[in-house]
C-alpha cells in the first residue's frame, strides 16, 4: 500500500502485540555495579535464559538442539531467518523480541537489601514466553550481578497498564498472586489511537543514546526523517521475525513528510559510551555511543506521530535490547 496525501492513513504491524512489566530485584549481598545497566542485564541475560530453559546438554550448543517445535531460547536468541523473505537472509542483527530498559539513575555502589527496578517490553511472539522471562531472571539473580557477580532474588514483576505506571502483579515472592486474569497487553490499533490524539507540535525527548547511520554516518542532530525510516525499519523487522509477517506498508511518503517537519529548540548531544561482549566466545570492546537531549517538532502529521509513538515503546536504532534508543514523545505548548 502505498501511502499519499495530506492524512496519510497508516496501520501498524498486525499481530504483534507489546507487554510492558516492571521487574524488581533484592540484591542479597553489596554491590558496585556499572552505570549503565542495561548492558549489564543484558550481558548475562542470554546465559541465565539457556540455563532456566534448556537442559544442560544444550547450553553452549545450540546447534545440536533436536527440539521440535523450537525452544523458547532458540526463538528468543537464535530466531531462524523466513524462508519466504529473501531480503533479509543476510540480516546478521536479527531483532530479538524484548527490551530491557535500564533503572533511570546512574548509581554504581548498592548494599544488601537494595532494590535493583528496570524495565521490560515483550515484543510479538516474545510476550508468548513471559514464563521463561521470568524464570531466566531468577537464574540471573543466582548467577550473580556485576564483577563481583553479587546475588540477587527476583522479588516482584508488574505488568504495566496501557499509558499507565502501575498494572497487576503476575510474580511475587517467588509465586503467582492468585486472581491474575489477562494481562493488559498494547496492540498497534491502541498506539494509533493515542497517536493522533496528540497535538501536531511535539516534544521528542531522546532519553537514552540514540544510534542511527543515515548516509553512512552516525545521527549528530535530529534528523525526523531519517529517524521515522528507522523506526518504520525496525517495526518492518520486528514483524517479520516475531509476528504475522512483512509490514505490507511503502512508507516513503511517510519518510518524505518526516523530512519536512520543522524541528526547533534542539538541544543535543553525543555521548560515547563502551561496553566489553563476550559474544562468540571472545571478548570484544564495543563502542556504543549515541545521541540524547530533546528537540520541538512542529507541525507533525497524525501518521508520523503514530510511528514515533510505537518507536518510542520498542526504542530504535543499535543497541535497543539493553536500552538504547529509548524515547519520550509528548505534547508541547509554547511556553511549556
Amino acid at each position: 500500500m502505498v501511502m499519499t496525501g495530506e492524512s496519510l492513513p497508516l496501520s501498524l504491524p498486525s499481530a504483534l502485540p507489546l507487554l510492558r512489566a516492571r521487574v524488581t530485584l533484592r540484591l542479597l549481598e553489596d554491590a558496585t555495579l556499572p552505570r549503565y545497566q542495561g548492558a549489564m542485564l543484558r550481558g548475562g541475560f542470554g546465559y541465565a535464559f539457556q540455563r532456566a530453559t534448556c537442559p544442560p546438554s544444550c547450553w553452549n550448543h545450540v546447534d545440536a538442539c533436536t527440539m521440535t517445535p523450537l525452544c523458547p531460547y532458540r526463538w528468543v536468541f537464535e530466531t531462524p531467518h523466513p524462508p519466504d523473505i529473501p531480503h533479509l537472509h543476510d540480516l546478521r542483527d536479527v531483532p530479538r523480541p524484548f527490551v530491557i530498559e535500564p533503572p533511570p539513575d546512574s548509581r554504581t555502589t548498592y548494599g544488601a537489601g537494595a532494590v535493583l527496578e528496570f524495565g521490560l517490553v515483550l515484543i510479538g511472539r516474545g510476550v508468548d514466553h513471559l514464563p521463561a522471562f521470568l524464570c531466566a531472571f531468577e537464574q540471573l539473580g543466582q548467577m550473580g550481578l556485576g564483577k563481583r557477580h553479587a546475588r540477587a532474588r527476583l522479588e516482584r514483576v508488574e505488568v504495566l497498564r496501557p499509558w499507565q505506571p502501575t498494572g497487576p502483579v503476575i510474580y511475587q515472592e517467588g509465586r503467582v498472586p492468585p486472581g491474575v486474569g489477562a494481562l493488559p497487553l498494547l496492540d498497534g490499533a491502541a498506539i494509533a489511537a493515542r497517536a493522533r490524539a496528540l497535538p501536531a507540535d511535539l516534544r521528542l525527548h531522546l532519553v537514552l543514546p540514540l544510534r542511527v547511520r543515515t548516509q553512512g554516518e552516525w545521527l549528530q542532530t535530529i534528523d525526523s526523517g531519517a529517524l521515522v525510516q528507522a523506526i518504520c525499519w525496525r517495526l518492518h523487522a520486528l514483524s517479520v521475525f516475531h509476528g504475522a509477517g512483512p509490514w505490507e506498508v511503502d512508507y516513503r511518503a511517510l519518510v518524505a513528510q518526516a523530512s519536512a517537519i520543522t524541528v526547533e529548540r534542539e538541544q543535543v548531544r553525543w555521548v560515547e559510551w563502551g561496553r566489553t561482549s563476550g559474544r562468540g566466545g571472545r571478548q570484544q570492546h564495543m563502542q556504543l555511543g549515541g545521541l540524547v537531549g530533546s528537540a520541538v517538532l512542529r507541525g507533525v502529521p497524525p501518521a508520523v506521530r503514530v510511528v514515533l509513538l510505537a518507536g518510542s515503546l520498542v526504542h530504535v536504532g543499535k543497541a535497543c535490547v539493553f536500552g538504547h534508543g529509548k524515547m519520550k514523545v509528548e505534547s508541547w505548548r509554547d511556553g511549556g
